[in-house]
């Protein structure tokens, strides 16, 4: 029987919401949009699409349209030109589910062509078997969707499965896919919805890392 653990990106893997944040408000801030952080910070975890559509709801429909051209160009300048540092403990987590022989997957709301990019540009993908990216699935976090997509690349339906997520949606979308699921808090802590839906909140990787190896969850 397989054992697999998904993998969040943004926030999980890679600190990368935080240029997320200023490549949005700089976007924002060029077109005159009333946008902040009280804003983004409703939607992390969700796909692109789910975010621009509450932006519809909420501003000028002329200045979203530019806002989604305008953010694509500033989102991918940014990562790529300052690649985000990787999350405390990841690669010896890696390295470890690999000598043990997990299977492991990325399951990310960004586009599967920035996934891709990132893993490359980091040498990340020698680690893991696959990934899947918000634009192939139809329903975005909280909907368990991704992660039953990601769990099918690399398992079937008597793989044990491990979620490995930083936001409440992704925790939501787990749960609902009924995996197992770990909290590694990165710009949003702990509600009482998650602690009780998360098998343990671990304040970085090297704590996933020291669980799996002393508790044996997977």
């Amino acid at each position: 029987m397989n054992s697999v653990v998904i993998f969040d990106m943004d926030g999980l893997m890679f600190d990368t919401e935080p240029i997320h944040y200023k490549a949005n408000q700089k976007t924002a801030d060029a077109l005159n949009i009333p946008f902040d952080y009280s804003f983004y910070e409703k939607f992390i975890g969700v796909s692109e699409s789910d975010f621009f559509e509450a932006m519809y709801k909420q501003f000028p429909e002329k200045k979203v349209d530019q806002f989604i051209i305008d953010n694509k160009i500033n989102v991918e300048d940014l990562l790529f030109t300052e690649l985000p540092q990787l999350k405390i403990g990841l690669i010896e987590l890696l390295t470890y589910l690999k000598e043990e022989g997990y299977k492991t997957v990325v399951a990310s709301s960004s586009e599967r062509e920035i996934v891709d990019r990132l893993l490359q540009l980091t040498n990340l993908h020698t680690y893991f078997d696959d990934f899947i990216g918000g634009d192939e699935v139809a329903k975005s976090k909280p909907h368990p969707e991704i992660f039953q997509k990601a769990a099918q690349l690399v398992g079937d339906e008597k793989s044990e499965i491990l979620v490995l997520e930083d936001s409440l949606n992704g925790i939501r979308a787990a749960c609902s896919a009924g995996y197992k699921v770990i909290m590694v808090p990165d710009l949003i802590r702990p509600t009482a919805e998650a602690i009780t839906k998360t098998l343990d909140i671990c304040e970085n990787l090297e704590e996933v890392l020291m669980k799996i190896k002393s508790e044996k969850i997977i």
